[in-house]
């Protein structure tokens, strides 16, 4: 990346499974008005447009600007990306999201430049520039949430990979005979650490038999079973639940001690809904992750939450927009 050179600001969009935000960015990182909606349930992909326009242009408006103020527009989606050719391949979670040439249907609706990359990619990038402001060369961020992602800025540089698809962490397998993942392979890191796996492995575990006032949060209903909803029980002495967020731990742990072997960064930060669990879960995955990690007996790395929080995606498709290239 080079140094950010746009001085008029940017309009930032992040496009996940259930929301769609954006935001008016500035040049030094700060957010002038942001605002979020539902993302449509549709297989149309100009209905999804359509959602991104209307929470664009309103936060457009909340901020006193029109189009006409903002120098490009930076956009952050879930899935796998080919950044080259503006197309989002395929997002699990985003059914309009099929082939879709999203970089040039944006392009035309707002008549301005854009620029397109995956979210979690982004993520790293917004916390490298506002986050840690540039002050280490080689980090890794990854997101646990509903699923995992991952970026990784190495010698300074956002890593993108022959198509822009570098980042896919979660993907990676850790255990070749372990459940089926959301993307069909088997035992992906996804699979065992995501917030998902730990609602499955509840779940399973509950219709085992086993006690637990996860039942009573969910009115009896395993659907509604989540990470949050076992973090709750947790975090009121709940032994299955305390027994989830020490197996998601574990995982997380063994995850991360593969990337700093791989990488070798500087730090890791970490981001997304499963990490909002907190101690309980970052101290157990930061020591596995350190005492299995062959590279942590030559340099120390550092592993902690994220600076910007939820707000890494949109502020790394502001930094993507801003960029010079």
């Amino acid at each position: 990346m080079t140094q950010l050179e746009s001085r008029a600001p940017v309009l930032s969009i992040d496009i996940g499974g259930t929301k769609i935000a954006a935001a008016v960015v500035n040049s030094k990182g700060t957010i002038l008005a942001k605002d979020r909606v539902a993302t449509p349930d549709t297989e149309s992909d100009s209905s999804l447009c359509d959602a991104v326009e209307g929470v664009a242009r309103g936060i457009l408006a909340q901020a006193g600007m029109s189009l006409d103020d903002i120098a490009t527009v930076g956009v952050s989606s879930a899935g796998i990306i080919d950044t080259g050719k503006g197309i989002v391949v395929f997002s699990p979670n985003v059914a309009a999201l099929r082939r879709t040439p999203l970089k040039s249907m944006l392009s035309e609706r707002f008549g301005k430049a854009v620029k397109l990359g995956n979210d979690a990619t982004l993520a790293a990038l917004g916390e490298w520039e506002f986050g840690l402001k540039r002050s280490v060369s080689d980090m890794v961020y990854v997101t646990v949430s509903t699923g995992i992602g991952g970026g990784i800025i190495s010698g300074g540089r956002l890593l993108d990979g022959a198509c822009g698809a570098a980042g896919e962490v979660g993907h990676m397998t850790i255990d070749v005979n372990g459940p089926e993942c959301p993307c069909g392979r088997h035992g992906c890191w996804e699979s065992l650490a995501a917030g998902r796996a730990m609602a499955e492995r509840t779940v399973k575990r509950l219709e085992d038999g086993d006690a637990s006032i996860v039942g009573e949060l969910c009115g009896g209903d395993m659907e509604k079973v989540d990470a949050h909803l076992v973090a709750i029980a947790a975090s009121q002495g709940d032994a299955l639940a305390k027994e989830m967020v020490a197996t998601t731990a574990y995982y997380v742990g063994i995850g991360l001690a593969n990337l700093i072997n791989i990488f070798n960064p500087q730090i890791i930060l970490l981001g997304g809904g499963v990490t909002k669990i907190g101690p309980s879960l970052l101290e157990p995955a930061a020591r596995i992750a350190r005492d299995r990690a062959y590279v942590t007996w030559a340099c120390e790395v550092e592993i902690r939450s994220t600076f910007l929080g939820d707000d890494s995606p949109l502020l790394g498709a502001a930094a993507l927009a801003m960029d010079g290239r």
